[in-house]
């Protein structure tokens, strides 16, 4: 096992981790209850007679192993700040209580906190089960990159870190979640559609398209979500957007692990910034794996030097071009070093695709890629343009998958790529 690896286990292992060290404030846990409908501020916040408003809930200073739970059927608008620290042990949890839909949040207005839905504002915090939808995106025109990086439905602060976001659902969003927590676990999310109501579902028109998980520090694991159509058309670029985007060079991009999700419709899987920031921060540590993307533009828009990264075990479909942004390569790489190593991955391409898999003109990080054992593939018969030579073991042919059209993309007995994917 690669020295890396072994460092993101440590890293992640506290969602089931205890630290024996670490004693709650309080001997047994506190429960408090919200209902909008039938609630009271003056309540004491039990089940029987809940609170009823989110400031209620935001000037609470929440212990280890409190529970803050929000009604099935009702719904919020404005900001909730959850604050307090957690523990290992007994970590603060956001959630829901009843029968129905999910409770609902959403803030119309950037300028009460800058259109957050909820902050978190503290360590060892669960968030899920709740439903985020049609918050506000940043002011239009030439704002700060702080002002875009204030946004999101959900928002968790700098120094909030060992935070879990999980079975949420975010819809009609500019961002959903923007986290600055270190050894967190964003995973098993559903994200998808722009708040096209809104400055024509851009994050700020007309530089940022809408993102689905913004990561502002490394030490982060996203997983097992789902994030489609994070796009928006016309602005500077023609169109942006994306699924993952990693920034704020103010901060390290190191020990990031993104796998098994799956992406669609976005304008690109995941960016990592570099020119266009604050400072220039490079990444390290970086592995992607075992995701599926059907995208439009690029499966990586990697503009950061990094080393030690891994990129495999990927199911990349490239055929989707509704949607043209600037660049319809798959792989962008920009400032070297790219100590990035491609392997097992299957990339299917069609006759639409204008430029070469690994994209022509980018010619400093590209060429540091070590690319072995992945399977190319043009769903038309044409030749595939790879933009380099093959690489050891690597193979321009169809992977036979189980069911192509309709997005089961396992591979039949027999395929030339077995292995190789994002096979289940």
């Amino acid at each position: 096992m690669k020295p890396f690896f072994k460092i993101l286990l440590i890293l992640f292992c506290f969602v089931g981790c205890v630290d024996d060290q670490t004693l709650s404030v309080r001997n047994s846990q506190s429960i408090f209850y919200v209902d909008a409908i039938n609630g009271n501020d003056i309540n004491d916040g039990t089940q029987s007679n809940p609170w009823k408003t989110l400031n209620r809930v935001s000037n609470e200073n929440f212990l280890p192993g409190d529970n803050i739970y929000f009604k099935r059927g009702t719904s919020y608008s404005g900001c909730v700040t959850i604050n307090g620290n957690g523990t290992a042990k007994d970590p603060i949890l956001v959630g829901a209580y009843g029968t129905g839909d999910a409770p609902r949040f959403t803030n119309p207005h950037f300028s009460t906190c800058n259109g957050n839905a909820m902050r978190i504002r503290g360590d060892y915090h669960i968030v899920e089960n709740l439903y985020f939808h049609n918050t506000a995106p940043a002011s239009s025109g030439n704002v700060s990159f702080e002002t875009v990086w204030s946004t999101g439905a959900l928002h968790i602060s700098l120094g909030s870190d060992y935070v879990i976001v999980r079975n949420n659902e975010f819809a009609n969003i500019p961002k959903a979640i923007q986290s600055y927590s270190q050894y967190s676990l964003i995973t098993n999310n559903y994200i998808h559609d722009a708040n096209i109501k809104r400055q024509n579902g851009f994050l700020s028109e007309p530089w940022w398209g809408p993102i689905g998980i913004q990561l502002g520090i490394g030490n982060q694991e996203v997983s097992h979500n789902t994030i489609e159509n994070m796009y928006a058309s016309g602005g500077e670029f023609g169109a942006d957007g994306g699924a993952i985007e990693i920034d704020d060079g103010r901060n390290h991009k190191e020990n990031i692990y993104i796998h098994n999700n799956r992406t669609s419709n976005n304008m690109g899987f995941i960016e990592i910034s570099y020119w266009d920031d604050i400072e220039y921060m490079s990444s390290k540590n970086i592995v992607i794996e075992y995701n599926v993307s059907r995208d439009y533009q690029s499966f990586l828009l990697w503009w950061a030097p990094t080393t030690n990264s891994i990129v495999k075990n990927n199911t990349i479909i490239r055929i989707n071009n509704m949607v043209e942004g600037p660049w319809s390569a798959v792989f962008i790489l920009d400032a070297p070093p790219g100590d990035i190593e491609l392997n097992k991955n299957i990339v299917v391409v069609n006759d639409n695709l204008t430029e070469a898999i690994f994209i022509q003109g980018f010619d400093g990080a590209v060429n540091d890629v070590n690319h072995v054992n992945n399977c190319y593939w043009n769903i038309e018969g044409s030749e595939v343009d790879l933009g380099q030579s093959l690489g050891l073991g690597e193979i321009i042919a169809n992977p036979l998958f189980l069911d192509f059209e309709n997005g089961d993309y396992n591979l039949q007995t027999g395929s030339p790529a077995e292995g190789w994917g994002a096979y289940e």
